[in-house]
C-alpha cells in the first residue's frame, strides 16, 4: 500500500489523506480485501465506505447497528482482539456465508455467533486485511490503532479515517460523507 500522507487533527482518532489521488489509490487498494458488501443498489460509486472490525468486538458491533441500511459499507473482517484463534473462526464463518451480511448480523449476536473452521484460502484473505490494517497505522502514527476503523471518502475527493465509535458517530460519518 502506498505510504499515504494523512493530515492530524485535534482528535487523534480523525484524520484525513488530504491528496484525493492518494485517497483513490487507498480507496482502491481497501477495495481489494475480502470483507463484507453493505451496499444498498444504486449507490453512486466513490460514496462507500470501508470499516474494518473485529467480529467480537462492541465498538463494532454498535457501529453496524448504527450504520446497517443507513451508508453504503464494505465491512472487512480484522482479527486484531485476544484469543486469534476464535476471532479468525468468527470471522471464517462470515467470509464463507453465502449470505455475508446475514452472517455478519449473527456474528455480533453472541448466542447464535457463527463459527467455522479456518481454510487456507480464508487464511490468507484474513493475513492480507490484517497486513494491511497494520500498514495504514504503520502510515498514520498519529493514529492508535483499533477497531472499527472507518476510512469514509469525501465528496471532495479526500479521505476521512475515524478510529473507533461512540453512540453519535454514525451522524459524523454521514456528514463526512454527504460533504454536509
Amino acid at each position: 500500500m502506498a505510504q499515504p500522507v494523512v493530515a492530524p487533527t485535534a482528535n487523534a482518532a480523525y484524520a484525513t489523506i488530504e491528496d484525493p489521488k492518494v485517497a483513490r489509490q487507498v480507496t482502491e487498494t481497501l477495495a481489494k480485501l475480502e470483507g463484507v458488501a453493505d451496499i444498498p443498489a444504486g449507490t453512486p460509486e466513490g460514496r462507500v465506505a470501508t470499516i474494518f472490525f473485529d467480529p467480537r468486538c462492541p465498538y463494532c458491533h454498535a457501529a453496524f447497528t448504527a450504520l446497517h441500511g443507513r451508508i453504503a459499507a464494505r465491512w472487512v473482517p480484522v482479527v486484531v482482539l485476544g484469543d486469534p484463534e476464535a476471532g479468525n473462526r468468527m470471522a471464517a464463518a462470515i467470509l464463507s456465508s453465502p449470505d455475508r451480511v446475514t452472517a455478519l448480523e449473527s456474528a455480533f449476536d453472541a448466542k447464535t455467533a457463527p463459527v467455522t473452521p479456518v481454510t487456507t484460502e480464508v487464511a490468507g484473505k484474513l493475513a492480507e486485511n490484517k497486513e494491511a490494517f497494520a500498514a495504514i497505522f504503520a502510515a498514520a502514527p498519529q493514529l492508535r490503532p483499533g477497531v472499527p476503523t472507518m476510512f469514509v471518502p469525501r465528496p471532495d475527493g479526500r479521505l476521512a479515517i475515524m478510529v473507533g465509535y461512540e453512540p453519535g458517530d454514525d451522524a459524523k460519518l454521514l456528514a463526512v460523507l454527504t460533504g454536509s
